[in-house]
């Protein structure tokens, strides 16, 4: 085999020629050869050139640079990638992606960081809804989808990631399945409407499949991004259909398998590549892209840099730990300066010594002439230690978003500003959580459309803000106590069941109740019957005795602070004014008197009575009061003509005819009448005008369209008592 012929080298052997003498010498006795030796040094300095790099990498070219540059070139980051690419960042979307992954599976630091921020991004997150049987469906849907393990997942492959494919599978439920969900006997609120999203009725999505983005392809590439539509192909190696082909030979596929792989990767003559997505199944979220990007950037790819050099400062750790035990003893016998030389019989004796120690505690050697053991160690192990990690961990979880404080690095330079460390990661587990937010949002939308749904539910969590839990614990306490909120809203944020919470509230109040005690908190007062004695003394509407006090003789000239303050009378001195008769109608008459004198007409004509407000309030809150009272007495009427076991099982028809009768028995009856069944009787009997309802609707549609909106039933009963006061009144 021929020899292998390298120019850079030949080159190198024409500029330095082996044959000449690198160094010269002379002799100190000879001036004449020191000062042929002295001038050639001069003419070496005088032609010294120093060598630099004539190139770096194939873009960066230094072959022109001279010793007269009063600096030598530096190297760039690409310098140092083209030499050590196996410690090159990527510079691709998937390749990124790759080492994101990479690095959550192989760096414990970084998986915890994301599995936590995963775990708190979607922790406790349910679905709610006003209507209590909906809920229950919701409840149970998302119970069978797996919901919280999506929910996971999701937020976990954000943060890894940063790109998340999910392929949706539907399934359609019967009518029996879907009572078992709902566990209601009603009808559905809405019709669906045929040409959504493709969906037929009763189809709702059943299952989650999370993709590999380093699979998938967005169709048009630079193009979709300008246009704005994504469409998606999954690629399919050939192994992976060479395998699908055997087994389908074999028969080591099931049918059900073999129905829900698509058709051309059965057909062994097809030269199927990649396979679309559908689009109305296919959703692709992202962690912060830009538009003109086809894939983010991992959150984690900012700290790349940190992480491979982590990595190297655990492979120094290993290869420093390999050579911090080494350690050597060489000894020696005999000495060559004294001419003493051991024989094999001191060299046996010596090794059988050696050989037969245990290594543990102190080893005695009697020996001759001459004995000599040395030592040599390493002070390798000054490497080993945590201080060096440091900077790098600082950096790692800076980049993350995670407090210095909760890192144990706390009071180094620039961690202690803790606010805006911590805002960056709660602005982080937000930014995630609105995405699932949305995500879910979609879903729930889908199955409300679908069932006929009038709403759809809404996504809730334990904690709704990740602020600050307390304060937000704090918050809802008081929206509570001033019933902007529920009571049940509340339960669920602390984790409490409210179905469960209201029946142990209501056997505790029945437990009192028996015992006759209660229940004590900051708003309970200990002894009320003491607390009303103490105000009925202080504002003297009972005397000591009628409390059950009793008092000792006062001493002379001593004097209460009552008796004290009261002012004595100017014309009597100290005598008790005289008692005043009270004003009625068989007094005698007294100039000044109130009133008119007895028998006497009016000398002017009175004013006609006009409309107070007070008069119509009260008729208001009388027609109020009398709505419910006139609902107990005819509805079990109204139920048996209907023929129907509840009010909740009537037809809107039935509901309209219901309500009308209740209004007309309301306008017919007097103004502050006790409602009884023989009141209401003959409201009945009594004849109502018929333009009533005309005008209470022209009410009711202009609140509602000033409003913005449908009005509630009560709502509805308030405006028609307020009709019927004004009604009442005018008439």
């Amino acid at each position: 085999m021929a020899d292998k012929e390298y120019p850079r080298s030949k080159a190198l052997d024409k500029k330095f020629n082996a044959d000449e003498l690198a160094y010269v010498t002379w002799d100190s006795e000879n001036p004449e050869e020191r000062d042929r030796a002295i001038a050639s040094y001069g003419e070496a300095v005088a032609r010294g050139e120093f060598a630099v790099a004539a190139t770096s990498s194939r873009t960066r070219d230094f072959s022109d640079l001279t010793t007269k540059l009063s600096g030598r070139p530096g190297l760039k980051r690409s310098d140092y990638d083209y030499y050590r690419s196996n410690e090159a960042v990527p510079v691709k979307s998937k390749d990124i992606i790759s080492f994101a992954r990479r690095s959550y599976r192989r760096i414990g630091l970084i998986r915890n960081a994301i599995d936590l921020m995963g775990d708190f991004a979607c922790q406790g997150i349910r679905l709610a809804h006003s209507n209590p049987r909906i809920e229950r469906f919701y409840k149970d849907w998302f119970s069978r989808v797996k919901g919280d393990m999506v929910s996971e997942r999701f937020c976990n492959l954000l943060f890894r990631e940063a790109n998340v494919p999910i392929r949706m599978k539907t399934a359609r439920i019967n009518s029996r399945k879907r009572q078992e969900m709902q566990k209601t006997i009603a009808e559905v609120d809405m019709k669906v409407d045929k040409d959504f999203t493709g969906f037929l009725k009763n189809e709702i999505p059943w299952h989650y499949v999370f993709l590999d983005p380093l699979l998938l392809d967005v169709e048009g590439g630079e193009i979709a991004s300008l246009a704005g539509v994504f469409k998606y192909r999954m690629q399919i190696p050939q192994n992976l259909k060479r395998q699908i082909l055997d087994l389908r030979r074999k028969g080591g596929l099931s049918t059900d398998i073999l129905e829900n792989i698509p058709p051309e990767l059965l057909d062994p003559s097809a030269n199927v590549h990649s396979i679309p997505l559908p689009p109305d199944k296919t959703f692709v979220y992202h962690y912060k892209k830009d538009d003109w990007q086809q894939w983010a950037d991992p959150m984690t790819y900012a700290c790349f840099d940190d992480l491979i050099l982590y990595e190297k400062l655990k492979l120094a750790d290993k290869a420093a730990l390999d050579g911090a035990v080494n350690k050597i003893r060489v000894w020696k016998l005999g000495n060559l300066d004294h001419k003493l030389a051991p024989t094999a019989t001191a060299a046996s004796a010596l090794g059988s010594i050696l050989g037969s120690n245990t290594g543990g505690g102190t080893m005695d050697i009697v020996w001759g002439p001459d004995i000599e053991l040395l030592e040599t160690g390493t002070d390798v192990q000054r490497f080993l230690g945590d201080e060096k990690y440091k900077p790098t961990l600082m950096s790692i979880y800076s980049c993350l978003g995670i407090p210095p404080t909760l890192t144990g690095t706390f009071g180094a330079s620039g961690t202690t500003n803790n606010f805006i460390s911590l805002k960056t990661l709660t602005e982080r587990l937000n930014y995630v959580r609105g995405i699932l937010v949305d995500f879910w949002s979609h879903q729930v939308k889908l199955v409300q459309k679908s069932m006929g749904f009038r709403f759809p539910a809404h996504v809730e969590f334990d904690f709704m803000n990740l602020e600050d839990p307390s304060s937000m614990a704090q918050l809802l306490i008081n929206l509570a106590d001033r019933n902007i909120i529920s009571d049940e809203f509340v339960q669920r944020n602390v984790k409490a069941n409210p179905v469960i919470e209201r029946k142990r509230i209501s056997n505790e109040e029945r437990a009192r109740e028996r015992t006759g005690s209660e229940k004590v908190s900051p708003y309970h007062a200990v002894d009320k019957d003491f607390a009303l004695e103490k105000i009925a003394l202080q504002t003297g509407v009972a005397s000591p005795s009628e409390v059950g006090l009793d008092l000792d003789n006062k001493k002379d000239g001593e004097q209460s602070a009552l008796e004290m303050r009261r002012k004595p009378d100017k014309k009597s001195g100290d005598q008790p004014r005289q008692q005043e008769l009270p004003f009625n109608d068989d007094s005698p008459d007294v100039p000044g008197s109130p009133g008119r004198p007895k028998n006497s007409t009016d000398q002017t004509k009175r004013k006609s009575r006009e409309f107070t407000p007070v008069l119509r309030a009260s008729i208001e809150i009388w027609a109020k009061k009398a709505q419910d009272d006139i609902s107990s007495i005819i509805n079990p009427v109204l139920l048996k003509s209907f023929d129907k076991k509840n009010m909740r099982s009537l037809s809107n028809e039935e509901f309209n005819q219901a309500e009308k009768v209740k209004f007309e028995i309301l306008c017919s009856m007097k103004e502050l009448e006790e409602v009884t069944e023989a009141s209401v009787g003959v409201a009945i009997k009594t004849p109502c005008p018929r333009f009533i309802h005309n005008e209470c609707h022209e009410w009711i549609s202009q609140a509602s369209e000033d409003a913005g909106r449908r009005l509630s039933i009560e709502e509805i009963r308030s405006l028609k008592a307020s009709y019927c006061a004004s009604y009442k009144l005018s008439n």
